[in-house]
């Protein structure tokens, strides 16, 4: 099942940066960076677990301010223990590989895009080890579709490189069993932007 989804992200990878790129309306470039996640309800504090955030992008240009755009992306999250939290946390340490498709809406001022935006999340692949340092992933039960809000910023240096700051607020829990806290992922993502 994880084959399958390796070759779904990596195809629409290709199928974002073989864009029509050439044409005015739209533009085609490739992301890259890291998350700095947590999750809400495990009783882990901090943006502890550090992830890989990369993939493509296309975006249609709506007008001179205005860009609609669509992500498909790589984006690793979870949650780290660390020595000042809560000791009654059963997690040590929570690895959550997602395959994701942002759709944003985004407005340029100058070097400036400001953006906003919901995503679709598919969870391909995960890790838990509980306080004691033993593999207990296959004693979780997550959900494997996750819905999330977006909020960024980006300052292009020139027309092709930018820098991107990210905020990430999951909409629907990762737990699925019913008898479990809610289970909510937070992530800050900082990444690299270089349009074709």
């Amino acid at each position: 099942m994880n084959n399958r989804f390796s070759w779904i992200f990596l195809m629409g990878i290709f199928v974002l940066l073989s864009a029509n790129v050439q044409a005015q309306r739209f533009v085609g470039g490739a992301v890259a960076g890291f998350n700095l996640s947590q999750i809400d309800g495990d009783l882990l504090a901090g943006f502890n677990k550090i992830g890989v955030n990369a993939g493509g992008k296309v975006a249609a240009v709506l007008s001179d301010r205005w860009q609609l755009s669509l992500e498909l992306l790589y984006s690793q999250q979870g949650a780290s223990r660390s020595k000042s939290d809560d000791l009654s946390s059963s997690y040590d340490k929570i690895k959550l590989n997602f395959v994701e498709a942002p759709v944003m809406i985004n407005f340029k001022e100058w070097k400036f895009h400001v953006s906003a935006g919901v995503s679709y999340a598919r969870l391909i692949d995960f890790k838990v080890i509980d306080f004691t340092g033993l593999d207990v992933s296959d004693q979780q039960d997550f959900n494997e579709n996750i819905f999330a809000l977006h909020l960024g910023a980006t300052y292009y240096f020139n027309e092709k490189v930018g820098f991107e700051v990210r905020w990430f607020r999951a909409l629907s829990d990762l737990q699925a069993q019913e008898d479990s806290s809610a289970l909510l992922g937070r992530s800050i993502s900082c990444r690299a932007i270089y349009l074709f």
